[in-house]
């Protein structure tokens, strides 16, 4: 079955004003370090020594995570992606949320964003894979879109605020294997809308999305339930393998090349393994777009918060090619690829 015409739209994002850099989340792993000074010293050189490679330097972190937090910053994303693309909410007939972050088991988190958009009478659920959450939602609604006629715009957003889900308790080397990766994350939301016909405004042309899993690996990467993040990042980055021959495959799939694509817009863990995905398929580094520095990892807001950032320092043209690609704990991966059209980004 050929891929139905399906347009994704600008995207809405909203951002936490609290702007936290590594000396102040250093200053509260030493907070929370029973040791000395001395041996402090090390502790605090090696996860210098992360930032470093990361290229981490700061990210927004909500501090006060309230009941319906999660809710409202999907909203506030969502409003300001329906303004951005000049939709009315009452086109929308979709609602799916696509984060990590849940703050009950239910009802889905769509619902009260539907609820506190205004919506009286949707289709609302949650869809949840780590960092390819919001991507993954994506994928689900142009599903849905397929399936049913009668719908004629989704509305797919994603928000995540790690409230207690990151620890600073940091006292062992093994600590820090664990829990170095969660020092980078920050918070972000991130909405886009998806429907049949373009958006005048300019928006994306999807021509196939993908997904690959490696489920063997699912245990590398957990916020068990009432728990904090841990993960084992350095066997994660090495399945990094996979994704150079399973991003050149699904390009060729569609008669392209990697280096045919203008654009490629991509999960944020490290820039350092951006640059690396991009060395391996062979193309210029300078089409990559590089947000860890600003935002940190935000988790599967990302997609969303690069797209933005490129809107931002590019000027697209009718045609150029993009991908919006994610890898997440599980282990899976989704990529979608499209052409720009409408107006310049």
């Amino acid at each position: 079955m050929s891929f139905p015409e399906l347009h994704l739209s600008k995207p809405g994002v909203a951002l936490p004003s609290v702007r936290v850099d590594n000396a102040e989340i250093i200053r509260r792993v030493r907070a929370c370090f029973k040791g000395t000074s001395e041996q402090f010293a090390g502790i605090a050189s090696a996860i210098e020594h992360v930032f470093g490679l990361c290229k981490t330097q700061v990210r927004y972190l909500e501090p006060d995570v309230r009941p319906g937090s999660v809710a409202d910053y999907a909203v506030t994303a969502s409003q300001a992606c329906l303004a951005a693309n000049d939709v009315s909410l009452d086109e929308v007939d979709l609602v799916i949320c696509g984060g990590i972050a849940r703050q009950y088991f239910e009802p889905a988190t769509a619902m009260e964003v539907a609820a506190k958009l205004g919506l009286k009478r949707t289709h609302a659920f949650d869809v949840t894979a780590a960092c390819v959450g919001h991507l993954e939602a994506i994928q689900t609604a142009a599903g849905y879109l397929t399936l049913h006629p009668s719908y004629r715009t989704a509305l797919v957003c994603t928000s995540e605020l790690s409230g207690s889900f990151l620890s600073y308790d940091i006292q062992t080397v093994r600590d820090l294997q664990m829990k170095t990766a969660g020092l980078t994350i920050g918070n972000a939301a991130a909405c886009m809308l998806l429907r049949r016909s373009p958006f005048p405004g300019g928006g994306i042309r999807l021509m196939g999305i993908n997904t690959f899993t490696a489920p063997d690996h699912w245990n590398l990467c957990q916020v068990p339930i009432g728990g904090t993040l841990v993960s084992s990042s350095v066997e994660l980055m090495r399945l990094g393998k996979y994704i150079p021959p399973w991003v050149t495959e699904r390009l060729a799939a569609l008669g392209m090349k990697p280096d045919d694509v203008d654009h490629y817009v991509f999960h944020q863990p490290s820039e350092i393994m951006v640059r690396k995905i991009l060395e391996d398929i062979g193309v210029d580094s300078n089409k990559g777009v590089y947000t860890h520095a600003l935002y940190g990892n935000t988790a599967s807001a990302s997609i969303g918060v690069t797209y933005r950032r490129l809107l931002e320092e590019r000027t697209l043209a009718a045609g150029d090619k993009l991908v919006l690609g994610s890898a997440a704990a599980g282990y899976s991966m989704v990529m979608a690829t499209g052409e720009w059209t409408g107006v310049a980004g």
